[in-house]
């Protein structure tokens, strides 16, 4: 037993109750050997009967505590409308985990429902962040300019974050977001995720890619998935195969291979999202029906056939032409 008290935090609406279940899960699957595993859920509108269910499955494990942090009023407490897209509100949520945690608290991590973790992450907890908010990994699509790489500044991914709560608190993390989005009047490129990059520019703390291992990731070649994505300051090839070949933090991100919870998901990690379904009150949920399968099918032949620069270019020229027509 190691003597340790983890604290993990989570966030999610009514719809993806069932797979903040499974991700809950899968953390104390993993962290049985520590002493005690806190799970905040940061609930937008779950229900009661969702959050029962969700202590339910906790209680199968001695050393879980869940604790549910209530914020129906997210809307209200992010002050303006904010564009969420395909994304639920409850993505939000995160930017408040400096202030809705206990002041004990001085790490935390923060999951997104959609993620899988399959090994201990007590290796996060012991980063030193030092001067940094945060510590992420690296985003597919760094929106830093030349001028900001060359400083050394980069964009991560927000799917998982390990959380300096000092430091957030003492510099008013949550009002620094707040009024980035009300100076941005609620229209925010990629949401949460381009919030949390702009407050924390500078003071971010670059992980080990195998804490965030995106789908993409389990089927493109280094070289490939490089040049697919024009990443001139990712992480070396030893450091992605490891992670490819040993992820501890699975994010089951659609890209063209679905998810585990739709019809024709093709993912390598979707037998294991069931079997940990099948151990939860929502065992009997149905597939959901993919509109994308066929599209998917052809686009993962165009990946392993045709140069990643063009499918770059072609993904660039779309984005412009979407933009254009608005």
């Amino acid at each position: 037993m190691i003597n340790k008290e983890l604290n993990f935090v989570l966030a999610s609406d009514e719809n993806y109750a069932d797979k903040l279940a499974v991700t809950m899960y899968s953390i104390l699957e993993n962290h049985l050997d520590l002493k005690m595993v806190n799970i905040h859920v940061l609930s937008n509108k779950i229900s009661s009967d969702s959050e029962t269910k969700i202590k339910k499955v906790a209680s199968n494990f001695q050393n879980s505590n869940v604790i549910i942090h209530n914020l129906n009023n997210l809307k209200d407490l992010i002050g303006k409308d904010v564009n969420v897209d395909h994304l639920s509100l409850a993505a939000y949520a995160r930017l408040f985990i400096p202030k809705l945690l206990s002041l004990e608290v001085a790490k935390a991590i923060y999951l997104d429902v959609d993620v899988l973790v399959n090994n201990s992450m007590l290796e996060v907890f012991e980063i030193d962040l030092k001067g940094n908010y945060i510590g992420a990994v690296k985003s597919l699509i760094d929106l830093a300019t030349i001028e900001e790489q060359k400083n050394g500044l980069f964009h991560i991914n927000s799917g998982m974050l390990i959380w300096n709560l000092r430091l957030c608190r003492e510099d008013d993390f949550v009002s620094q977001c707040l009024e980035y989005i009300n100076n941005a009047t609620g229209k925010i490129r990629f949401h949460d995720q381009t919030v949390i990059n702009e407050v924390c520019k500078g003071k971010i703390k670059a992980i080990h890619p195998k804490f965030n291992v995106m789908s993409n990731m389990l089927f493109l070649k280094y070289k490939g998935f490089t040049s697919v994505y024009g990443l001139n300051n990712f992480y070396s090839e030893e450091e992605y195969n490891e992670a490819k070949y040993n992820p501890t933090v699975i994010h089951l991100t659609s890209w063209v291979v679905g998810r585990p919870w739709e019809t024709g998901c093709v993912h390598p990690y979707r037998d294991k999202y069931h079997e940990i379904l099948s151990l939860t009150p929502w065992r009997n949920n149905e597939l959901l029906k993919s509109t994308e399968k066929y599209t998917n099918l052809i686009k993962r032949v165009l990946y392993k056939l045709v140069p990643g620069t063009i499918i770059r270019y072609v993904t660039l020229l779309k984005r412009r032409i979407k933009g254009f027509w608005g």
